[in-house]
C-alpha cells in the first residue's frame, strides 16, 4: 500500500513538473513575441520618423532649389529645430548632387573640409540605411557623443519636378538610442535583443557586443525572415540550446530584431521545483528502501518463526500422536482387568454359585458392578477419542436409514431416563432421506447426545428429539432437553476434549466431558455439523446436520 501511494505521488510529481515546465515555455515564448513586436515596434517608428523629418527638410530644400538656390542659414535653423525634436538623430546633413556638403545641423557656416562619412551611401535606392562611422567631427559641437560612439546614416535622395537629381537628406542616428532602450527591457540576466542589417550588420544590442560587426550567419537569416508572409521566426530550444528565440523584420527599414531569452533565467523556478522534487523522490526511494528492509527482516523473522513454529507443530503433533497410542494401548490394558472385575462382581451380585452369602458381600459386588461399569465407559470414550485423533478410525460408507438409527439410540437410552423419570418425546419423521456416511459414528452421536441431555435433564424432565429437512437442504436431527442450560463462556468452548458444559455435573464424577468432543470429531469426519445452543436455565439443543450432498433423497425413511 505504501509502496502504491509513493508510485502514485511520484506520477503526480512529475505530472505536475510537466505541466509546470510546458507552461513556463509557453509563457516565455508569449513574453518573447511581444518584446519582438515592442523592440521592431519602436525601430520601426524610429525610422518613420526620421523619414518624415527628412521629407520636409527635402520640401524646402527642393524649394530653394527651385527659387534662385539655396539658403545655407536657413537649412541649418530648419535642421537645428529639427534636431532639438528627433533625439535619436545626431545630425541632419544636405549633400547636392555633386556629393558636396550643402548644410549641417551642428556646423554653420560649414567647414570647405568638412568630412562627409555619408559618402558611402551614395547609392541609387531612394533610403537606405548604412555605412557605420565612428563619431569624430562632432564631438566639440555635441560633447555627449564621446570618440568611438557608432552612429548610422539615413539616407533620402532628392530629384525636382522633373526628376532631376539634386542630392540627398542625411539623418545620422545615434545607436546609443536604441541601446538605452533595449537595456531597460527585462529580458532577465542572460536574455539579448540584437538590432542588424538585411546584410548581417550588427546595429546595436543589450550586452556587450562589436557594433559593426558582421556574420555570414545573421545574413542567412536576414534572408530567410525576407523570404518569410509574415518576417517572423520562432526558435524553442530550451533542452538543447537552452533559449527561445524570436526574430522580427520591420517594415520599412532593411533591419531586423532578434529577441532571446535564456533558459537559465525562464526555467530558474522550474529548476528550483526540480530540485525539490528530485530531493522528495530520492527521499522516498530512500525511505521506501528503508521500509523494504524493515519489511524483509520481518518476513525472515517470520519465517524464522515459521520454521520455529512448523517445528514445534511436528514435536507437538508427534507427542499428541504418541498420547493418543498411549491412551488406545491403555485402554486395551484396562479392559481385561474390568472384564475380570465386573464378571465375578456379577457372579457374587446374582449369587450364581449359591446363595450362602451375607447381604453386605451382594451390596459390595453390586457397587463393584456399576463402578467397573462406569470405569469401561469412560474407557471406552478415552479410546474412541485416541482413535479419532489418532486418524486410525476407518469410515464404512453406507446407506443410513436415520428413523432406524433415532429409534435405535432411543431404545438404547430408555433405560437410563426411566430410571431418572425423564420422558423422551420422538417427534413424527416421515419421508426422511437417508444420509450416505457410517452408521456406528452416526448411532454413537445420537446416544452421546441423548444420554447427555439424560443426564442433564431434571427428574420429571422431558426430552424432545426432533427432525427438520425441506427439499434441496440439509438435514437436521435436534435432541432439547430442558435442563439448566450452559453459560454463554462455556458455551463457545464445547467439544474440547474433557470439558464439562456444567461444573455441578462435573464436580459430582459424571462423565468425563468427552462425550460432545467425540460427537464433534465424528461429525467432522462424517462431513456434518455439530451446533450448540443452549440458554441458561431454559435448556439445551443440540442439533446434527447433514448436508445435502450427503443425503439420497431417493431412498426416504422414517421413525417406528
Amino acid at each position: 500500500m505504501i509502496a502504491g501511494l509513493a508510485v502514485v505521488m511520484l506520477a503526480g510529481a512529475v505530472f505536475h513538473l510537466s505541466l509546470q515546465y510546458n507552461a513556463a515555455v509557453d509563457a516565455t515564448l508569449r513574453d518573447a513575441r511581444t518584446k519582438s513586436k515592442t523592440i521592431g515596434s519602436q525601430a520601426e517608428q524610429t525610422f518613420s520618423e526620421t523619414f518624415r523629418i527628412l521629407e520636409g527638410i527635402a520640401d524646402v530644400y527642393v524649394h530653394d532649389r527651385q527659387h534662385g538656390g539655396e539658403d545655407q542659414l536657413r537649412l541649418h535653423e530648419l535642421m537645428a529645430g529639427k534636431l532639438s525634436r528627433a533625439p535619436q538623430v545626431a545630425t541632419f546633413v544636405i549633400v547636392d548632387e555633386n556629393d558636396n556638403g550643402v548644410a549641417a545641423a551642428r556646423a554653420y557656416p560649414l567647414a570647405p573640409d568638412f568630412d562627409r562619412p555619408e559618402r558611402s551611401l551614395v547609392r541609387y535606392e531612394s533610403r537606405h540605411v548604412d555605412g557605420f562611422y565612428i563619431a569624430e567631427i562632432y564631438k566639440n559641437q555635441r560633447p555627449e557623443l564621446a570618440v568611438g560612439t557608432w552612429l548610422l546614416p539615413v539616407s533620402m535622395k532628392v530629384a525636382g519636378p522633373d526628376g532631376s537629381p539634386l542630392g540627398r537628406i542625411v539623418a545620422v542616428i545615434d545607436v546609443q538610442f536604441f541601446e538605452k532602450f533595449y537595456k531597460i527591457l527585462d529580458v532577465g540576466t542572460h536574455g539579448r535583443i540584437t538590432l542588424r542589417s538585411s546584410n548581417g550588420v550588427l546595429i546595436a544590442t543589450n550586452r556587450a557586443g562589436t557594433i559593426g560587426d558582421h556574420t555570414p550567419e545573421a545574413e542567412e537569416q536576414a534572408r530567410i525572415l525576407s523570404s518569410r508572409p509574415d518576417h517572423t521566426i520562432e526558435i524553442v530550444k530550451p533542452w538543447t540550446a537552452g533559449e527561445i528565440t524570436i526574430r522580427y523584420m520591420l517594415g520599412n527599414a532593411p533591419l531586423f530584431v532578434s529577441v532571446t531569452l535564456d533558459a537559465r533565467d525562464f526555467l530558474a523556478s522550474w529548476r528550483v521545483l526540480l530540485t525539490a522534487v528530485v530531493i522528495a523522490i530520492l527521499s522516498i526511494i530512500i525511505v521506501m528502501l528503508g521500509f523494504a528492509y524493515i519489511i524483509f527482516l520481518q518476513l525472515k523473522r517470520a519465517e524464522e518463526n515459521e520454521a520455529d513454529l512448523r517445528q514445534a507443530k511436528a514435536v507437538a503433533e508427534e507427542a499428541n500422536d504418541a498420547k493418543s497410542r498411549f491412551l488406545a494401548h491403555m485402554s486395551h490394558e484396562f479392559r481385561t482387568p474390568l472384564n475380570a472385575i465386573m464378571g465375578f462382581s456379577e457372579i457374587i451380585k446374582n449369587k450364581v454359585l449359591g446363595g450362602d452369602v451375607a447381604p453386605s458381600y451382594v451390596s459390595y459386588a453390586d457397587h463393584i458392578h456399576r463402578s467397573g461399569e462406569h470405569l469401561l465407559h469412560i474407557v471406552n470414550d478415552i479410546l474412541d477419542m485416541a482413535k479419532v485423533e489418532s486418524g486410525v478410525q476407518p469410515l464404512q460408507q453406507q446407506a443410513i436409514d436415520m428413523g432406524e438409527a433415532i429409534a435405535s439410540a432411543v431404545s438404547f437410552i430408555e433405560g437410563v431416563a426411566g430410571q431418572k423419570n425423564v420422558r423422551m418425546q420422538v417427534e413424527p419423521m416421515e419421508n426422511l432421506p437417508q444420509v450416505t456416511g457410517d452408521e456406528r459414528f452416526v448411532r454413537q452421536v445420537l446416544i452421546n447426545l441423548l444420554s447427555n441431555a439424560v443426564k442433564f435433564s431434571p427428574a420429571g424432565g422431558k426430552i424432545r428429539i426432533t427432525a427438520s429437512y425441506a427439499p434441496g437442504k440439509a438435514l437436521d436431527i435436534s435432541v432439547a432437553d430442558n435442563g439448566p442450560g450452559i453459560e454463554p463462556a462455556l458455551l463457545r468452548r464445547l467439544g474440547e476434549p474433557f470439558l464439562q458444559g456444567n461444573p455441578a455435573i462435573s464436580q459430582s464424577g459424571q462423565g468425563t466431558g468427552l462425550g460432545l468432543s467425540i460427537c464433534k470429531r465424528y461429525m467432522d469426519l462424517l462431513g456434518g455439523e455439530l451446533i450448540i445452543d443452549s440458554t441458561v436455565d431454559r435448556g439445551t439443543t443440540a442439533t446434527i446436520r447433514f448436508p445435502h450432498s450427503l443425503l439420497r433423497t431417493d431412498n426416504r425413511s422414517g421413525a417406528r
